[in-house]
Order: C-alpha cells, then structure tokens, then sequence
C-alpha cells in the first residue's frame, strides 16, 4: 500500500533527527528561510504570518502534551519528589547494621518477585543413634565427675551437642555446692554414714561433715 504524504514526511523528519549534524544544520536553514520571508512581509500579511506562525507553535504544544499523557509512566510516582520522601522513609526504617539491611532488602525483593527466591536449604548433621547412647550412659557414670576437653579427640561433637543430650536427672556442677563431691568413694561413706545413725545415739553420724569434725 503506497504511503500518504503525511507518512512520508513524517519518515523523512525521523530519519533526519538520526543525523544530528545534518537536523541542526536543517532547521538553521529554516530559521533564516523564515527570517528572510518575514523581512519582506509587512501590514495584514505580517500579521497573517505571525498569527499561523503562533497556531503552529500551539499545535506543537498540544501534540507534545498529548505524546506524553498517553505514554505510561514508568514510575508509580507521579512527581521524583514524592518518590524521594517514600525513599527516605523506607531508609530511616531499615536496620542500622549493613549485614541486617541486606537481609530485610533481599527479603523483601524475593516477596515482590524482584528477584528469584533462593532455593538455598539448611543442611543439618544428625547424630548417630550409637553416639546418643554412649553420650547419655557416659553422663551416668559414677567414676567421672568432670567432663574434660580432648580427652577423647575421636569423638567429633560440640560442646553446645554435649550438653543438649545430657539427661533431665543429671544436675550440673555448677548447680552444685562446690564444696560436694558426688563420686563413688564419698558418696559411699556418706550413705554408710546415714546407716549407722540409725544404731547410734547422737548426731555424730547425722552427715560426713558431722562426723569429720567430730574426728
């Protein structure tokens, strides 16, 4: 289908502001084209210039006005302004801490499909059920009342792991008196101790620390 003359100007005029030497030089040529037409005009024919020249010029206007309405907004925002208060405002809410803001930023980014979700999964070690078992029987010993480092290098445990799988009815040293002592020799004595109160008359032999300064 042949083009109109409309259509073919129109290419020509984009395929001229391409050239950027050759647009400028073209509307030189036009300003002193018309410099030159309006010296040799005078009286009603002047004024008819100037007043086509002022409906043009209006018509350009309303034609931009128009381009731009129509075209969509790349921004929510209708003025940077208003985008700059909200930007402000988001930053002022954010952590202190850059590691944090990070966080809370990509969070955010992946709950507003900015960005794909990470499909990265915590992988956690499980211990084994043998070791779960020797852990809880070695918290019953009654030869051990101290839990040394290193002592046992073949074991690969932590120390936060070691003490989540001590048993309910197994009491800490620290909450303890530190002056007790819970091993096999000196409990025996105590409960020794405890037995022959009952045959004996007096309180000699109420508790080991009785009867030791009774010595």
């Amino acid at each position: 289908m042949a083009k109109t003359n409309a259509e073919r100007m129109k290419k020509y005029r984009e395929k001229r502001k391409k050239d950027s030497v050759k647009y400028e030089t073209a509307k030189a040529k036009a300003r002193a084209r018309n410099n030159s037409i309006k010296t040799k005009l005078s009286g009603a024919s002047l004024a008819e210039f100037r007043s086509k020249a002022k409906l043009r010029q209006r018509k350009c206007r309303e034609n931009k006005i128009k381009r731009l309405i129509n075209k969509p907004s790349s921004s929510s925002f209708k003025t940077r302004q208003s985008f700059s208060k909200s930007l402000k405002k988001v930053k002022s809410s954010l952590p202190k801490c850059d590691g944090k803001k990070k966080v809370v930023i990509q969070h955010l980014a992946e709950k507003f499909g900015l960005v794909p979700k990470s499909k990265h999964q915590r992988i956690t070690l499980q211990l084994a059920d043998k070791l779960k078992i020797d852990i809880h029987n070695f918290y019953q010993r009654d030869d051990i009342s101290y839990q040394l480092p290193d002592e046992n290098k073949s074991v690969d445990l932590s120390r936060s792991s070691f003490a989540d799988l001590r048993p309910a009815f197994v009491v800490s040293k620290s909450a303890l008196t530190h002056r007790n002592c819970l091993c096999v020799y000196h409990e025996n004595v105590r409960l020794l101790l405890r037995d022959v109160d009952k045959y004996v008359d007096g309180t000699q032999c109420s508790s080991l620390s009785t009867f030791t300064d009774s010595l």
